[in-house]
């Protein structure tokens, strides 16, 4: 078995294929059946991977081939993680495309017209394509984290582009021409436009502060998606623009005079250059017309050759255009109105429906907002429950570092007695391994190692009395996958005195999810303190495979010399350690030179000199000497344990506890052992400390919520620069504490634990639900600048924003949907996240078109009350308000 590791900086899949192209491939039934002569020599087929393979084929090829024909050897991939890396990259790419073509699908429900909606809908392309160049020189590579921030703001790529061309089709109706609709639009929203994406944007500029693993496996996801929203940005201030001001391709009359598709620019160049040739020139003198009539058969034999070989290229390239345009009218004249016909039959119940409620809302929103307005108290305490029931649910909500993720693969340590030969090792693990491959089921393929490598392995509890089961599935399914780790843990206990743990591949955190640190300074008091802990949480049921580092120790025969007794006989201690370490364990004498190899030449006492423990005791520690004296008559000689490691943190002594999940969660799972632990007696000198992933996650949780805080920080700054107020962006902040407990909510009732990509979901959300309640304040303030009155301005910018509004947090919510429902690879960590941004943007969104308004109202009335003025109208020539997208779509409402 040859395993292979990337380096730090490498790319595990580009490392694969490399691989996989350095191995080859080779047909070894085809080799066989040619050694053994069964086909002919001149039927021999070509094999795939450089040609013919076998033996006298001396063509290069890869080492599958070369190990065949020089070894006779079978060479196998068996395992390959960059698959799954892979399959995940493949499942982000499509519920990407998947959440994009959602939200185009939802813009047209709003729109009810394909060409707005294509407009809009051309963002999310563009701004993905811009995004790339950016990543590419950052040196980020597309991973599951960076194709998953390209998913995640996928739906909010439109939201920009939204904003843009409801204000230059609110130019156009208001008489505008084309193009200086599209000039004055967008350049009246520009400013707004740009600081609501630098709302989202600036939630990640915090997450460089981020420590620990949620640093290091998250930055990637958040450049991904301040680099597509900028880009997104981009398009919706340059290309929206230029998209909305075309009216379509037309000749006009100034264009000059084109060619008749029947008529040949060759016969015509030909006739032109002909009568030219041919028309006399008048002022030329008698050398001037001998060298024309001299050069006139060049000249004809130049223009006939070139008239063929044009006629015939334009002749070819008519027949081709009159194919391609007879495609183009069969598809304009017959294909598009039936595809028109049969899209409007299928969008036509979708868009009624959609139009229906969107009337619904309208008609009832509006008496609903003025009954809310008319009972703050309500409306406050239904706020004020809201936070309430959010720090109840987060502080009930389980923990854990990441969500486990499934790669369809997992090993079993399985480990006997120490002490136990490789032989007997090898007679107690073999049939458990004809027994799981007889019930095959799930697993593709199964790799046994029994024993270990002394000269490779780093780890005190491998010896000859362990071995690995390393278990592939057919597929990394995660029911598959426990349902068989339980069947093999049920064999694997039905074994007297072995000791069975599962292990899976880890993508970010190398911790084992529970490790509890037993600190001590006598090593037997360690050692027994350390059996006790683990036979506590060996009973707990929310853990499995409960271990510790504080085994017993290999059996070792222990020399004690006699300082005294050596000095008499005139012996120095170390040369006597020395002569026994050489008879017993052996010395290199030299080396052999072998070709390009030198083989060391070990010298050491023959196995019947050195089997037994008598042998050792008898050894001569004086040769030369004149009475031999044994090894007996200066030492103590006996077999004995020696201690299986000694592990040092921060100085002190320490064993460690290890233990994997069995149900529940990791912060369910710690709070249980502590309360165990701390039941326990605890010797004088020995403590305990909860490290692995729980001690990871602390560290993590501590610097998430600081850059929730700096991030929420951050959104006050720019509404306040934005609004050029310290009051309104307070009310906006009221929509983040409504998202979390949509969030929160959710969680508690799906069982989703609280881990690092929840809290990174909550971060961004912080950034997404400011947009509709700024889009919302925004225009009441300008309604109360016009006159309006402080109520009838609510309930007006209400009635106007909720179509927008509602539009955004469907686009976003719905190019999110594909991520959230947990299809393929991977999913455990795109889930959660998605979950959470829905959740908390689909409650945030509800509770501020009817929270906010009134917080924007009693927040008003007392500061008018502490300052003594209110906001002052502009002059009646002020523009007319803002008219709602889909009004301008064909709707025409008010």
């Amino acid at each position: 078995q040859i395993d292979i590791f990337k380096e730090a900086d490498a790319n595990i899949v580009a490392l694969a294929k490399r691989v996989k192209a350095a191995l080859g491939e080779f047909d070894f039934e085809a080799a066989r059946r040619e050694a053994a002569g069964e086909e002919p020599e001149e039927e021999k087929p070509a094999r795939a991977g450089g040609g013919r393979r076998g033996r006298g084929d001396d063509r290069p090829g890869g080492l599958v081939a070369e190990t065949w024909r020089n070894e006779g050897a079978e060479l196998a991939l068996v395992a390959d993680r960059s698959l799954f890396i892979e399959s995940s990259i493949d499942e982000v790419r499509n519920t990407a495309i998947l959440g994009g073509l959602l939200a185009i699908l939802v813009l047209f429900l709003f729109l009810k017209d394909l060409r707005t909606t294509t407009i809009v809908a051309v963002s999310i392309p563009i701004s993905l394509l811009v995004t790339f160049a950016p990543l590419n020189m950052l040196g980020i590579s597309l991973n599951i984290m960076s194709l998953g921030g390209l998913a995640l703001g996928i739906g909010m790529l439109v939201d920009s582009s939204i904003v843009v061309l409801e204000s230059i089709f609110r130019c156009r109706e208001e008489g505008d021409e084309i193009q200086g609709a599209a000039v004055r639009g967008t350049a009246e929203v520009r400013g707004a436009v740009v600081a609501s994406t630098l709302t989202t944007i600036a939630v990640f500029f915090p997450m460089v502060f981020v420590e620990g693993v949620a640093g290091q496996a998250f930055g990637d996801l958040g450049l991904a998606v301040v680099t597509s929203l900028l880009a997104s940005l981009g398009v919706a201030l340059f290309l929206i623009p230029m998209l909305a001001s075309r009216r379509g391709m037309r000749w006009t009359e100034t264009q000059p005079r084109q060619l008749h598709w029947r008529e040949f620019a060759s016969w015509v160049a030909l006739r032109g250059d002909w009568r030219a040739l041919m028309r006399p020139r008048e002022g030329h003198g008698p050398a001037r017309k001998l060298l024309r009539w001299a050069t006139f058969p060049l000249v004809a034999i130049y223009l006939g050759l070139r008239f063929v070989v044009g006629a015939v290229l334009e002749t070819v390239g008519k027949l081709l255009m009159g194919l391609f345009f007879g495609v183009v009218w069969v598809g304009r004249a017959v294909l598009v109105p039936v595809l028109a016909k049969l899209f409007g039959l299928l969008a036509h119940l979708p868009v009624r429906w959609t139009q229906r409620g969107l009337d619904g809302l309208h008609q009832s929103y509006p008496r609903s907002l003025r009954w809310a307005l008319a009972n703050p108290l309500t409306m406050v305490v239904v706020a004020a429950a809201c936070f309430v029931a959010t720090g109840w649910t987060m502080t009930r909500l389980d923990t854990e570092l990441l969500p486990e993720v499934h790669q369809g693969e997992f090993t079993v340590e399985v480990a006997l007695p120490v002490g136990t030969p490789l032989e007997q090792t090898v007679d107690v693990v073999s049939p458990v391994e004809e027994a799981i491959l007889a019930e095959k089921g799930a697993i593709e393929s199964l790799l046994l190692t029994v024993g270990y490598d002394a000269a490779y392995s780093n780890r005190s509890d491998e010896g000859e009395h362990t071995a690995r089961f390393k278990v592939l599935l057919d597929r990394a399914d995660p029911r598959t996958e426990d349902e068989v780790v339980r069947r093999l843990r049920a064999r694997f206990a039905a074994i007297p005195d072995l000791d069975a743990r599962v292990t899976r591949p880890v993508l970010f955190s190398f911790r084992t999810p529970i490790e509890v640190e037993v600190h001590g300074d006598d090593l037997l008091e360690l050692r027994r303190q350390a059996e006790v802990v683990r036979q506590a949480m060996a009973a707990m049921p929310q853990l499995a495979d409960v271990e510790t580092t504080q085994r017993r120790g290999s059996p070792e025969v222990q020399v004690v010399y006699d300082r005294e007794l050596l000095a008499r006989y005139d012996l120095n201690p170390g040369d006597v350690a020395r002569r026994v370490r050489d008879k017993v364990q052996g010395f290199e004498a030299t080396r052999f030179n072998l070709k390009d190899r030198r083989i060391p030449i070990v010298v050491r006492l023959q196995m019947t000199d050195r089997e037994t423990v008598e042998d050792v005791r008898s050894l001569i520690v004086n040769p030369g000497g004149d009475r031999p004296i044994p090894l007996s008559a200066v030492a103590t000689v006996e077999l004995a344990e020696g201690p299986s490691e000694v592990r040092r943190v921060d100085g002190r002594r320490v064993a460690l506890v290890t233990a994997s999940i069995a149900e529940g969660s990791l912060g369910s799972a710690v709070g249980a052992i502590k309360d165990k632990l701390d039941a326990l007696e605890w010797p004088r000198g020995t403590t305990f400390f909860m490290a692995g992933q729980n001690q990871e996650w602390e560290r993590s949780k501590g610097s998430l919520w600081l850059a929730l805080a700096l991030s929420i920080f951050l959104v006050y700054v720019i509404m306040a620069a934005q609004f050029e107020s310290m009051w309104h962006p307070f009310v906006i902040l009221f929509t983040i504490p409504l998202a979390f407990f949509g969030t929160a909510a959710t969680l508690y009732l799906l069982g989703i634990s609280l881990s690092i990509v929840v809290v990174l979901g909550m971060i961004m959300l912080a950034g997404i639900v400011v947009n509709n309640a700024i889009v919302l304040v925004d225009y009441i303030n300008i309604l109360r600048r016009r006159g309006a009155e402080m109520r009838e301005a609510v309930v007006t910018a209400g009635t106007v924003r909720l179509r927008p509004i509602l539009m955004t947090t469907a686009t976003t919510s719905l190019g999110l949907l594909p991520m959230a429902l947990g299809l393929g690879d991977g999913a455990e960590l795109r889930t959660p996240m998605a979950v959470a941004v829905i959740s908390g943007l689909i409650v945030s969104t509800l509770l501020t078109l009817f929270i906010i308004p009134v917080i924007y109202s009693l927040v008003d009335r007392l500061k008018a009350r502490l300052t003594g003025r209110e906001l002052v109208a502009e002059p009646a020539s002020e523009a007319p308000p803002r008219v709602a997208l889909g009004e301008l779509a064909g709707e025409g409402e008010s």
